[in-house]
């Protein structure tokens, strides 16, 4: 999937006829909150987007929309919560790439719920690319560089990410079999434990995304040497590709509201409808951009299309490199 700062990639075809849906059997729905459950700790991705999306919806809904965070088990322990939940619409999950795509590639069987079947896709909501960043201390300043120095201390080189199966393991075990490095993975509980580690020298790598790293490296307490987007963002656009080293390669991290299976059609319907129009206020989009997130629009049917790709393309690529969870 490409990157691109101006364009939507979950396509906006057929928007009109979903979100005309009437809201029928659902028409008092919602009469109470709404929570919105992020796989991960506050700081990352994923609760930046949900945050910032909260009071519009609550004002779009007419009921507070409730932000709280269920980190754990690489976010399995959220989106299992979501999946067993009633499909009423007042249970919902900030879907992302680790637990609904790459996380459920790797652990197959063992994911304790079916990344398809069990969730209703809503509405995409961001595509984040992920960025590699060093501790200062580390005597790298470029990507090239920095696979020179990954094989001259082969096998003592450790990154972390913020978790098990999460979009920037992923990444980096791909780049591994691409470029034949050795390094060590260092899973975390999600994007702020990890940074902390990183500013501290704990760990000497994180593979993280674009507005949890960038900011930390503008003020100097980290050093970025990669994007793993297709092309430069426009964010910090002096910052290489690593394509443009290793030919193709190219991972990034996505974000959308899902809910549990079942969820009636009138339901989804609304969410869509509060979800897009949400999306395209300046106070959410413009503000996204500006922290390297490309927001994101569209149908249920467009998101559940792209969820079920992701999946199967993650798990071929743990079938050819052989990939076993930690």
């Amino acid at each position: 999937m490409r990157f691109a700062r101006r364009r939507t990639l979950f396509a906006l075809a057929g928007l009109t006829p979903a979100l005309a849906t009437p809201a029928l059997a659902q028409a008092d729905w919602p009469t109470r909150p709404i929570r919105m459950v992020i796989p991960y700790p506050p700081g990352g991705a994923s609760d930046i987007i949900a945050r910032l999306l909260a009071p519009h919806m609550t004002e779009l809904l007419g009921q507070v929309w409730v932000v709280e965070n269920r980190p754990g088990a690489n976010g399995f322990i959220a989106a299992e919560h979501v999946a067993r939940s009633a499909p009423d619409g007042y249970t919902l999950l900030m879907g992302n790439a680790g637990p609904n795509g790459t996380g459920p590639a790797l652990y197959g069987s063992r994911t304790p719920y079916d990344a398809i079947r069990d969730f209703s896709a809503i509405m995409a909501v961001s595509v984040v690319p992920l960025v590699m960043a060093v501790h200062p201390a580390v005597p790298v300043r470029s990507f090239p560089e920095f696979i020179a120095h990954a094989r001259e201390i082969r096998g003592r080189l450790s990154y972390g990410t913020a978790g098990v199966g999460s979009a920037g393991h992923m990444g980096i075990e791909l780049l591994k079999s691409l470029t034949d490095i050795e390094m060590t993975h260092v899973p975390y509980r999600g994007s702020s434990p990890l940074t902390s580690d990183l500013i501290a020298g704990t760990v000497p790598l994180s593979c993280d995304t674009a507005p949890v790293l960038l900011p930390h490296a503008q003020a100097g307490r980290v050093r970025t040497i990669a994007v793993t987007a297709a092309q430069r963002i426009p964010e910090a656009p002096e910052l290489a590709t690593v394509s443009e080293t290793v030919p193709g390669f190219e991972t990034v991290s996505w974000g959308g509201v899902m809910g549990p299976a079942g969820l009636p059609p009138p339901i989804v319907a609304r969410l869509n409808t509060a979800l897009n129009t949400a999306m395209a206020r300046p106070q959410v989009g413009e503000a996204l951009q500006r922290q390297g997130i490309q927001p994101q629009r569209g149908t249920p049917e467009a998101f559940a299309t792209y969820v079920a790709a992701e999946v199967r393309k993650w798990t071929g690529v743990v079938q050819q490199m052989g990939l076993r969870p930690e």
